[in-house]
């Protein structure tokens, strides 16, 4: 009777084992399974913004009149008023696809802002004034080429003294999302905080010239510059299908900052998603326009991509 409890005692340590093994490798499939199909859609969805992409530059590549590109009220970005724009969201075979086209000499320079115009941008971001003295003698310290750093500013010895050590600059800002790396500023400041307050990724740039293109700028940035609504609407009713945009300033805002001149730095930002499924694929892209014996090149600059969850 003893040897028969010790042989159900065994047969049950057995199934007991064995249901382990069998749950445990139940798990381990459904993990590969999943991690295939996300691995699947994630590769659709990259090659399908990179696709877009290409759409893009085919598209700037098309220009019959590069001496006048302009942004619409709807956010297109036109070529030309005979080319349909090709930004926008639009439903394809796979999923969605988003292409946005932008011009870099639609935004505020952060490496040639004087005192003043940096000072406003970061008031304009909610910044306290305290944090904007910092940030403003810190930035002077990350462009200039000395190691004395300005009263409220930082140089080496602040940054190398962080938990993660790292240097200076000491020249211009190479891509905007650098200045995250100066003393005072914080992440809300850059992609602000939800409350209404506009971040700075959204108003600068750190490519292109230091001027300002009457057919491309928002109206978020006119208002920063001090134009009123009148003035905008004015602007803005220029840059459609039937007039094409401006080929030279008006008189009445020649004084403004703003001129009149062919895109030369675009921003390409193309997202795609597959359908019924949150996992997308998001592709920056920042290309210069440029001269050549065989006509105008595009090259490019600046390359940022990432996979990302979708929210709707």
């Amino acid at each position: 009777m003893r040897e028969r409890g010790i042989a159900l005692m065994m047969v049950l340590w057995v199934l007991v084992f064995l249901s382990i093994l069998s749950m445990n490798f139940l798990r381990s499939t459904r993990w590969v399974t999943g991690s295939t199909h996300n691995l699947k859609e994630e590769t659709l969805t990259y090659y399908q913004a990179l696709s877009g992409y290409h759409e893009a530059l085919h598209y700037i590549a098309l220009d019959k009149d590069p001496q006048v590109d302009f942004l619409d009220e709807e956010g297109n970005f036109w070529i030309d008023s005979e080319t349909n724009p090709v930004t926008g969201k639009r439903e394809t075979e796979d999923g969605e696809l988003e292409i946005k086209i932008t011009d870099e000499n639609a935004l505020i320079n952060l490496n040639f802002a004087q005192p003043d115009r940096l000072r406003k941008l970061l008031q304009r971001a909610g910044i306290n004034e305290d944090d904007i003295i910092i940030i403003m003698d810190s930035v002077l310290d990350w462009k200039d080429l000395d190691k004395e750093h300005h009263l409220s500013g930082a140089e080496d010895d602040y940054y190398e003294s962080l938990q993660d050590p790292y240097k200076t600059r000491n020249g211009l800002f190479t891509v905007p999302e650098e200045l995250a790396l100066v003393r005072g500023m914080k992440p809300e400041y850059l992609f602000g905080d939800g409350t209404g307050a506009a971040g700075l990724l959204s108003l600068i740039t750190t490519f292109g010239k230091n001027t300002i293109n009457i057919n491309t700028v928002s109206p978020e940035i006119m208002q920063f510059l001090g134009f009123n609504d009148v003035e905008i609407e004015t602007i803005m009713k220029q840059r459609n299908k039937a007039y094409g945009g401006f080929r030279f300033i008006p008189q009445q805002f020649s004084s403004r900052g703003l001129t009149a001149m062919s895109t030369q730095t675009f921003r390409i930002e193309v997202t795609a998603r597959t359908k019924n499924s949150p996992i997308g694929a998001r592709i920056t892209g920042i290309v210069s326009r440029e001269p050549s014996a065989k006509g105008n090149e595009l090259r490019t600059i600046y390359w940022r991509e990432r996979a990302e969850t979708v929210r709707t």
